[in-house]
């Protein structure tokens, strides 16, 4: 037994030892790579500094070859990322060093084992991220091709009910269909419509997405140059001055390869595409002009000749619009007849005409009409006599107060859209309004005054909102009427030629927009001058004494010019009413002749280079409207103690005394602003002719005291209940954002009355009485608030936009238990971003009246709401056109399960975007909605969501469905009809 014992206990002992050996062993090479770490790190320094070098390389090289394709491409978010990591990278490297520097004495003496192996391991992991980090740019795509502009919508007439311009319409985008047909052209007379014809063809083209991009210019005297500027924008390659010919290589080879349609409307010469950049080899590329005659647009494969309309479409047109029950009584309608007859099938004359005679019933005003419409005009016969005559018996009948208001339109250019509040200045400026002493009702007579305009068809509204234009061939016949009487009103409109003294000496009236001057006369002798308009022309300097004999000038528009100074004989214009120096960016100063202007109502220097307002400005006491706005100009150095000088002195505003519209206009976070604000509040508080204001309060408490003490704001002669602000845009309060805040849509607000407030907390008085009277409000950033009802749904109830950002505390936007009455029943735009806490739009019960007048909701960065509408809530939205929900990580349903909805839910809606919301899995659980209106639907990053064809089954109006492909795989599909339905319209992305 004690042999076995023994024999049992050596055996144990070596089992102990054999681990105890491969132990040491282990602690050893711990202990060798540690001490490696320690004495190499001097080598692995230069390791790491040399990698880093080439990291540094490889980014240079990204960068140059981004530059030099950018026009053309864009780099991708991968290649972005990267360069981001880089960035990272070096600082993490610069900090690295920093350590090794200040650790490097240590390494001969006496320092902590522990320190220097723990830096010496940190360099061996930095080199070895940093090669992984050089490296992997060889395996990523650094640029992509451009996604194609967006198609900027002409937003045409709609013609269904005029098949005689309708079937153009349709054979048109059959021959662009047709990959034969390379150039056609539509041709006739002037006012037939063939621009409506164009318009509607681009925007039929446009919304099928046929092409990668649409050009469309409006010749109407463009060169080659204004053609190739029009292009080069589009394709987004405007740059450096270039030759024709070499902007010709740019856009050929831009186009290479790319389907496009290029509309060219006005067409009155012949032009040659190939030194426009336009060529035979562009096999997808085609051509579509639109001109008088036939033989200007050169060899096409096809063109259409547009006729006046048939008698069918001409009489329906005209009863349309002059009222369908004249139509039956026996005195009118044989009248009707020969008038409809004397308008010659062109709907622009239809329209006009039928605008003077609207629900006429007087049988004499009638025969009245016709027999003007046949008498033969007392100016000699041009090829616009038929537009000429129709123009001119409406001018006529304009009362005689409003007749200039419209013929001043000849002084723009043909076809240029005008902003109704800068017309309608012009108009005060001239004096066309001298019974009415305040500005305020200028503009509101003005904006009636364009309104009848639009009415009776002698203006229509331009593409951009607030904008009116005036038709072309009208314009000529304005221009041709309103220069028959030359002691009155002889107006100059220049587009290029030489400009002869004597023109200067008898003109009322001078336009040279665009012109592209250089020099002006030393001292023209024009005493006549009433306006002159030098605006976007290449001016960039005037002769001292160029002014010197405009003592009648009222208005003088420089605007988007180039000049850098003022001429001192500018106190000659003792006369002026108005001045425009807005984007005038390399105008430093006003010179201190400004002071004479005593006559000046209207000031814009907006957007300058002006640093500082000078105290000339005080002297302009009949000053009725001051626009100006203030940049850091961080690089100019002409500015003593830039720093420490005021915007605004004191004294200055609170010398205007006649004001009625102040616009300040600085960056949140300009420190000069915040110096002397609070005083310049208070000036503009004593004001008490003020009806419009914009400015910015960086505190809540300046804005309080503004509210309290402001004799504009809490004045007895007020245009509506509560203060006499006909319009503001206030600003309180500055949140900083890791995002750029998204611009609040406020296009079809009845008043321009926008309210922000940022970085708030609790509800001010003064808050809570703005926010009675805005029309749009943005809440920014508010620290407490968890409704935003928590205002008062009662001041909820004017806005027709919202938007709430940043609000880390709002569970919901309207608490319905709490309010108890209706809010947001004008309320047409809803934008609602990073709120994490938010769980609903509208918490409890809906009034009937809330949300009835909604079209537009976006719901972006909300990662708690899981249900976007419940039924009650559905139920009121059916003018809802737009919705979009982006990156809302929780939200797993759009209407709540369980609800029965209607099958015609949501009648209007139009888009819809689901993007980034990786737990929805459900849209409605009622497969039979008809979604009646639905066009278009964007669907990325949404795995979850797989009963998409059955949701959509129903809606027929679906032509685009923008998604992924892997996405689009993964669907279920009810049956193969369905997918082959929805396949036509997928487009991958």
């Amino acid at each position: 037994m004690e042999a076995i014992a023994a024999q049992a206990a050596g055996q144990a002992a070596g089992s102990l030892v054999a681990p105890a050996v491969e132990g040491g062993k282990g602690i050893f090479n711990h202990l060798r790579r540690n001490y490696g770490y320690v004495k190499n790190m001097k080598k692995n320094f230069a390791k790491l500094e040399k990698e880093e070098r080439y990291l540094c390389d490889e980014e240079v090289d990204v960068k140059t070859r981004l530059d030099r394709n950018k026009h053309r491409m864009e780099k991708t978010r991968r290649c972005e990322t990267w360069l981001n990591e880089v960035e990272r990278m070096k600082k993490e490297v610069e900090q690295l060093k920093t350590d090794y520097n200040s650790t490097r004495k240590f390494l001969c003496g006496i320092c902590s084992f522990l320190g220097l192996r723990k830096l010496g391991k940190r360099i061996v992991k930095k080199n070895a991220e940093v090669v992984l980090l050089k490296n992997q740019i060889s395996h990523i795509a650094i640029m992509v091709e451009k996604a194609p502009a967006p198609v900027i919508k002409k937003h045409a007439k709609k013609i269904e009910d005029v098949p005689s311009l309708n079937k153009h319409v349709e054979m048109l985008q059959e021959y662009l269909r047709n990959e034969e047909l390379k150039r056609i052209c539509i041709w006739g007379p002037p006012g037939v419509g063939k621009t409506t014809i164009m318009e509607n063809l681009h925007d039929a083209v446009g919304e099928s997405h046929q092409f990668d991009i649409i050009f469309w210019v409006t010749i109407a005297g463009k060169t080659t140059r204004g053609i190739q500027e029009v292009l080069l924008e589009r394709l987004d390659l405007k740059g450096a001055e270039h030759s024709n010919d070499s902007k010709a290589d740019m856009i050929s080879e831009e186009l290479m390869g790319k389907s496009y349609v290029l509309f060219l409307d006005d067409v009155a010469s012949e032009i040659n595409l190939t030194e426009i950049g336009i060529h035979d080899e562009h096999i997808h590329g085609k051509v579509v002009f639109a001109s008088r005659y036939k033989n200007m647009c050169g060899e096409t494969d096809e063109d259409i000749n547009v006729r006046r309309l048939s008698d069918e479409d001409a009489q329906k047109l005209f009863w349309q619009i002059v009222g369908g029950h004249l139509k039956d009584s026996r005195d009118i309608k044989s009248v009707a007849r020969s008038i409809i007859n004397e308008c010659s099938g062109m709907p622009y004359m239809i329209k006009l005409i039928g605008k003077s005679l609207e629900n006429v019933s007087d049988p004499a005003l009638w025969r009245d009409t016709l027999m003007q419409l046949r008498s033969p005009s007392m100016e000699p016969k041009q090829e616009l006599e038929e537009v000429y005559k129709s123009f001119k018996l409406v001018c006529d009948k304009l009362h005689s107060d409003i007749q200039p208001c419209l013929l001043y339109w000849a002084i723009f250019p043909a076809g240029c859209e005008l902003h109704q509040d800068y017309i309608i200045e012009c108009w005060r400026a001239e004096q066309f309004f001298t019974h009415l002493k305040k500005l305020g009702q200028a503009r509101d007579r003005g904006h009636a005054i364009l309104d009848e305009f639009f009415q009776k068809s002698l203006l229509e509204k331009g593409r951009t909102v607030a904008h009116y234009r005036m038709f072309e061939h009208f314009h000529r016949v304005a221009l041709r009427i309103a220069n028959l009487n030359k002691d009155k009103c002889n107006i100059l409109v220049k587009e290029g030629e030489k400009i002869e003294d004597a023109e200067w000496e008898y003109a009322n009236r001078i336009s040279l927009i665009h012109f592209g001057l250089s020099t002006l006369p030393k001292r023209p002798r024009c005493c006549r001058v009433l306006t002159l308009l030098l605006q976007e022309s290449s001016l960039s300097e005037f002769p001292v004494t160029f002014f010197g004999y405009m003592c009648s000038l009222r208005l003088l528009d420089l605007r988007d010019t180039k000049i850098r100074l003022l001429p001192s004989s500018i106190c000659n214009l003792i006369n002026l009413k108005t001045l425009f120096l807005n984007n005038c960016s390399q105008l430093m100063e006003l010179p201190t002749e400004v002071g004479y202007l005593h006559s000046l109502e209207v000031l814009d220097i907006r957007r300058t280079g002006i640093y500082c307002l000078p105290g000339e400005i005080g002297q302009l006491t009949n000053l009725k409207c001051l626009r100006v706005s203030f940049v850091e100009n961080v690089g100019n150095h002409n500015h003593v103690n830039s720093e420490t000088r005021e915007m605004i002195s004191s004294n200055i505003i609170a010398r205007l005394y006649s004001l009625e519209e102040l616009s300040i206009d600085v960056e949140p976070n300009n420190r000069r602003w915040k110096q002397n604000v609070e005083i310049i509040a208070l000036e503009i508080a004593a004001l008490e002719d003020l009806t419009t204001l914009c400015f910015y309060f960086p505190k809540v408490d300046c804005f309080q005291s503004f509210i309290r003490t402001s004799k504009s704001w809490n004045g007895n002669n007020t245009l509506c209940r509560g203060n006499s602000f006909r319009a503001f845009s206030i600003l309180v309060g500055y949140h900083q954002r890791s995002s750029p805040l998204m611009e609040l849509d406020v296009s079809g607000c009845s008043a321009a009355k926008h309210f922000r407030f940022s970085d708030g907390e609790g509800f001010p008085d003064a808050v809570l009485k703005i926010l009675e009277q805005a029309c749009a409000f943005e809440l920014i950033g508010h620290r407490n608030a968890a409704y935003l009802s928590d205002f008062g749904a009662d001041k909820l109830g004017g806005l027709e936009a919202c938007m709430i950002e940043d609000c880390s505390e709002m569970v919901s936007i309207i608490d319905g238990n709490l309010t108890g009455g209706v809010a947001f029943q004008c309320l047409k735009k809803l934008h609602i971003s990073n709120l994490p806490k938010l769980v609903y739009i509208w918490e409890g019960s809906i009034a009937s009246r809330s949300l009835v007048m909604l079209t537009t909701l976006t719901l972006k960065g909300c990662h708690s709401i899981k249900t976007l509408f419940s039924q009650e809530m559905v139920r009121c939205l059916n003018q809802l056109q737009h919705l979009e929900v982006e990156e809302c990580n929780a939200i797993e349903e759009i209407i709540m399960a369980g609800n029965v909805v209607e099958s015609r839910t949501f009648p209007k809606l139009k888009n819809l975007q689901l993007i980034h919301l990786p737990r929805l899995s459900n849209i409605c659980c009622d497969f039979s909605l008809e979604w009646p209106s639905l066009e278009t639907m964007t669907i990325k990053t949404c795995q979850e969501l797989k009963d998409f064809p059955s949701t959509f089954a129903q809606a027929t109006k679906i032509r685009e469905i923008l998604c992924s492909q892997a996405w689009w795989n993964q669907l279920v599909w009810p049956n193969g009809n369905v997918r082959d339905h929805f396949q036509s319209f997928c487009k991958f992305v």
